[in-house]
């Protein structure tokens, strides 16, 4: 019986990780549970021994001798959810000098990378571990796969799947891989890392933001519905953030200062998450009848795509946000890029039947007019009048070359 090997998907992360080897004797590979660092890092450093500190054994022999451990593997290690010992930090802080020091007596700049850590958990919000990793980490951010990299052009069956690659290398089923997903973040992260006893009810707060994707979070009211204070709620977006699971895009001000002072808005990073999330979805058509959930998934699919390719380019700063204007005559625009050469316009729709209309808010806004205006949707990308029309899978070759 013949078996068929497993094929390796090339991230676009790749690029960043070989543009950073020659700076740092450390790599840092961070993003969500499931989202392919291990396969990456095994397969881009093939030579390297693995660790997995989650392991309990590893973890024991670990923490027996960090000293002896770190310098037993002075050549080079992977040490995979490093989160688990963060003790490890300040004898690779020590270790990480001396080979920058090695390195600066040989003429060179700094240490090419001996070691590279991973985390599902972004371990640099940590006092413990930010402060030995300054100057001597590359942060790299790996998130499930871009549009591109799932290879898949059917919106609904893209939101449906998501990003997380065992979804598109294994050919799981999406519910099937969503329930142990939770199961299993929920016990090892929000349990053992972060102490949260009450599971069910972090699952019930999981539930409820994956129906405000795109939206303001609502302290009163998901406080009223789960009997939870502010400062819980606070807490637990922290933590879902803190594990890259949601993020939020903000307001655009020309005042930097005013981005910083309103509200931003929750996504997901992973649409097949947040769709097994919202419930009732056990389809790609499960999707396209549901208008809700059609236009949340599909705003959140393309927001999420920008986030992935500017992290991927090792850009940290938000690469889009939203502009409305409240009141009366209140109108908004779903999402602008802000570039040197302007400000860009989008308009997000989850038709495939393009409608001039859609670019009439674009119109209201004075620094608009002479900048680029666009509708992502999930029709055929093309010329119109006011704008530009595009297919959700043109998306970065506009905005993120």
């Amino acid at each position: 019986m013949s078996t068929q090997r497993r094929v390796y998907v090339h991230r676009e992360t790749e690029n960043l990780i070989a543009r950073q080897i020659p700076n740092y004797p450390i790599l840092s590979i961070v993003g969500p549970r499931q989202s392919g660092k291990t396969e990456l890092i095994r397969n881009y450093f093939p030579h390297l021994k693995h660790y997995d500190f989650e392991d309990l054994p590893t973890r024991a022999l670990v923490e027996k001798d960090i000293t002896g451990f770190v310098r037993a593997n002075i050549k080079g290690a992977i040490f995979d959810e490093f989160q688990f010992v963060p003790e490890i930090t300040q004898v690779l802080k020590v270790v990480a000098d001396e080979l920058i020091w090695d390195a600066h007596q040989r003429g060179e700049n700094t240490a090419q990378a001996r070691f590279i850590i991973t985390g599902s958990h972004n371990y640099l919000l940590d006092d413990r571990i930010k402060e030995g990793m300054v100057g001597r980490v590359a942060n790299i951010k790996l998130l499930p796969f871009t549009i591109g990299e799932t290879g898949l052009t059917d919106p609904f069956l893209l939101m449906y799947k998501g990003g997380y690659p065992a979804i598109h290398t294994n050919r799981t089923e999406p519910d099937l891989f969503f329930t142990d997903y939770i199961e299993n973040y929920l016990n090892r992260e929000v349990r053992t890392i972060h102490g949260i006893e009450d599971l069910r009810t972090f699952r019930k707060f999981m539930e409820i933001c994956a129906h405000l994707t795109g939206q303001f979070f609502d302290y009163q009211k998901v406080g009223t519905v789960l009997e939870i204070s502010k400062e819980t709620m606070s807490k637990w977006l922290t933590i879902l953030y803190s594990s890259y699971i949601i993020f939020f895009a903000g307001p655009y001000y020309k005042s930097t200062i005013a981005r910083f002072s309103n509200k931003d808005k929750l996504y997901f990073y992973d649409t097949g998450l947040a769709a097994y999330l919202m419930g009732d979805i056990y389809s790609p058509e499960d999707i396209e009848r549901n208008s809700d959930a059609r236009g949340k998934l599909f705003e959140n699919l393309i927001f999420s795509q920008l986030w992935k390719k500017n992290y991927a380019k090792g850009r940290y700063h938000d690469p889009a946000y939203f502009w409305n204007i409240t009141g009366s005559r209140g109108y908004e625009v779903d999402m602008i890029v802000k570039r040197a050469r302007g400000l860009s316009a989008i308009e997000i729709k989850s038709s495939s039947n393009f409608d001039p209309r859609w670019f009439a808010n674009m119109q209201k806004h004075k620094d608009l007019r002479e900048g680029d205006k666009f509708v992502v949707y999930t029709g055929p990308t093309m010329d119109v009048e006011g704008g530009r029309a595009l297919n959700f899978c043109d998306l970065d070759q506009l905005f993120l070359d």
